[in-house]
């Protein structure tokens, strides 16, 4: 089902005017003259207008209703219909917020939560005036509260113990965006660039949209030809550490995508759950870890901890990125869901392979 979000109202009014007796012919001619005598100041008035501010009013009516499909749990896309810019954006998670922020947007959030690290320099004076919710995954009754009319956030946020089904949202003339690698078989870095992309249609700011995806793909074409200029072909792993062993970012991950797009080579192609066996036999010449700090952690003590998995047991002691000093920590944020902060993830992963 489309969903539209509140409609700008026109109302016209519409004068009779009865008179009895007499003046009843004198009383329609007169207010005949008037609406004559109006139309025509109007015609005077609309005539004397800039070309450019007219020009700008008729694009602004044009320009919606927009429609813009996202992708929601089980792979199921809806098809979400704005009739103008949504005013009360909730975003939640860090690359939404700072997606939101980067574009200059700040104006049009209610409220932002899920923030795990500080927001990134250049944007923390606007992210100072936001609402922060108190609650890290704001319950449904919490963001009801805030009465949004379009929701930014991750798919595992549409869950029946959270938000519920993103399709309550929209009947509710609450628009929902969801990124596109968190609901995606295939994560990609062409994903983060339409999401980019998307907002700045959504808000009508597609010139400083269209500038970041163009700075992104700039860095990563520049980061491949140095990595094409050393002629080596350096395999990496990246891994997180989880409950049941190692997880393998593989070629469907958006940091295996990042790894191909600049010319490295993935030690493991499929992303599955690996033992501490399997990974010191597949020995990779550089093994990036996980990391995640939060706002109150000390990062460098977090990304210490990570790498000593590694560094200090016995288990990977002949690997080679062990032995050449190339375990190196990469913050998840960076290379999942990672808005503005895929360059740094990208950059990240580039250093890793281009050290000597």
């Amino acid at each position: 089902m489309e969903q539209k979000t509140k409609k700008w109202l026109v109302a016209g009014a519409l004068t009779i005017a009865v008179a009895i007796g007499v003046g009843t012919c004198y009383s329609n001619t007169s207010d005949k003259s008037g609406r004559e005598n109006k139309e025509a100041v109007a015609s005077k008035e609309d005539k004397n207008k800039p070309k450019e501010a007219k020009a700008a009013q008729k694009d602004k009516k044009s320009y919606y209703p927009l429609t813009i499909k996202t992708k929601g749990p089980d792979g199921k896309e809806y098809e979400t219909v704005y009739e103008k810019q949504p005013e009360k954006v909730v975003a939640v998670y860090q690359g939404n917020v700072e997606t939101m922020l980067a574009l200059g947007l700040e104006d049009k959030i209610a409220a932002v939560a899920g923030i795990e690290q500080p927001i990134l320099e250049e944007y923390q004076e606007a992210f100072g005036k936001l609402k922060n919710l108190e609650e890290f995954t704001p319950s449904k009754e919490t963001i009801t509260a805030e009465e949004p009319d379009m929701i930014f956030s991750w798919v595992s946020y549409f869950e029946e113990s959270t938000l519920g089904d993103p399709q309550e949202w929209l009947d509710q003339n609450a628009n929902v965006y969801i990124n596109t690698n968190t609901a995606s078989e295939k994560d990609t870095l062409e994903n983060e660039y339409q999401d980019v992309e998307n907002i700045g249609k959504i808000f009508q700011v597609e010139e400083k949209a269209n500038e970041l995806v163009k700075s992104m793909k700039d860095k990563v074409k520049e980061i491949k030809k140095k990595v094409e200029k050393t002629g080596k072909e350096t395999s990496v792993l990246i891994l997180e550490k989880g409950t049941d062993g190692f997880i393998n970012y593989g070629a469907d991950s958006l940091a295996g995508d990042m790894v191909n797009q600049i010319g490295g080579t993935l030690a493991k192609q499929e992303s599955a759950v690996m033992t501490a066996e399997e990974v010191a036999e597949i020995n990779p010449d550089v093994l990036f870890i996980t990391y995640t700090p939060y706002l109150d952690d000390d990062e460098e003590l977090i990304k210490e901890e990570k790498m000593d998995l590694f560094l200090q047991d016995e288990m990977f002691a002949e690997m080679n990125a062990v032995k050449n000093n190339k375990v190196i920590p990469v913050m998840l944020n960076e290379i999942f869901a990672s808005g503005v902060r895929t360059v740094d993830g990208v950059e990240t992963l580039a250093e890793g392979i281009l050290s000597e």
